[in-house]
């Protein structure tokens, strides 16, 4: 009888240590730490992005605000073409560019910089929950997805239906900009870099290697915990399902070889996902999201080339 009041209580300490874990790893998707917004530009210079003089001498930010759906504010930046920038055909080309997961519009700005001397406008926004924008559970793309077409139609608006419009985003970003895709018709193009395919097997791989923890349980219970406190399943974060779909949208995926966060066989997931037109690009020895940092010149270059054959340049 002993030892079975002992199993009894091990199991059940077993069980409620799982479920305060899983409801901290579900807290730790939904309810992000941020970066704190003042600290961005420092930290951009100390990564060798840019400088700070730079930022405040040549990268001339317009701030507004949009309303999203879901009844927050979010914070957004418009940084205009340079002037006399023009292209043959009389229209705009912009990038819309999302930041990654807890860092905001002001990390984007190492991207939306290869777009603007291209003769882009470029389009920032602090996605929900980061940066300055309203605060809602982060979804890691899900709900995301539908605040960039709130992005996108005011950047049409702005620069008229023809202009030229495309997406790039870093890590939870590209997982947005996947997961966008064909709900936007409008699209021109798409740049990913670093994202998942899969929430599900992300959170899967992150609770092997971060906390070392098995997956059964801590997997079905913080996903039960993720779409109790955070409207979705997992498994509806699928940017492998959305790319499927875009089979006429140019679309160019990159990746650091030595990424061990978004480990780097996702890109290869999701490359042989999308129907052409698309192309890929990898970065020997960058981890995650380091690619632009490891080689510069060669990151530029191929989203140069890639918006060449894409018909956009």
């Amino acid at each position: 009888m002993l030892a079975l009041w002992i199993f009894l209580y091990l199991l059940a300490a077993f069980c409620i240590a799982s479920g305060i874990l899983s409801w901290k790893i579900s807290g730790m998707l939904l309810h992000p730490k941020i970066w704190d917004y003042s600290a961005v530009v420092d930290e951009e210079e100390k990564r060798g992005h840019y400088t700070r003089a730079w930022f405040e001498s040549e990268c001339h930010l317009e701030e507004f605000t949009l309303r999203s759906q879901y009844g927050y504010d979010l914070h957004c930046a418009l940084w205009p073409r340079s002037e006399g920038a023009a292209f043959a055909d009389g229209k705009r080309r912009v990038a819309v560019i999302a930041h990654g997961y807890t860092y905001c519009l002001l990390g984007s700005i190492k991207y939306a910089r290869i777009f603007h001397d291209l003769g882009f406008d470029c389009v920032l926004y602090d996605q929900r929950n980061h940066g300055l924008s309203g605060k809602a559970p982060t979804t890691m793309g899900y709900f995301e997805s539908r605040d960039l077409s709130l992005v996108c139609d005011w950047a049409l608006e702005r620069f008229g239906s023809d202009a030229v419009i495309g997406t790039h985003g870093e890590s939870m970003g590209a997982a947005t900009v996947m997961l966008h895709a064909p709900q936007y018709p409008k699209l021109s193009f798409v740049i990913e870099d670093c994202g998942y395919s899969s929430l599900f097997e992300q959170v899967r791989h992150n609770i092997r290697t971060s906390f070392h923890l098995p997956n059964v349980p801590f997997v079905p219970l913080s996903n039960l915990f993720f779409r109790l406190r955070g409207g979705v399943f997992y498994g509806q974060v699928a940017p492998v399902e959305a790319v499927k779909q875009c089979g006429k949208l140019p679309m160019l995926f990159i990746h650091g070889e030595e990424d061990t966060f978004v480990p780097y066989e996702m890109v290869h997931v999701n490359y042989a996902a999308k129907p052409e037109p698309k192309e890929i690009r990898t970065f020997p020895g960058a981890a995650h999201a380091k690619s632009l940092s490891s080689d510069p010149d060669g990151y530029r270059a191929c989203v140069k080339a890639f918006l060449e054959h894409a018909g956009v340049l």
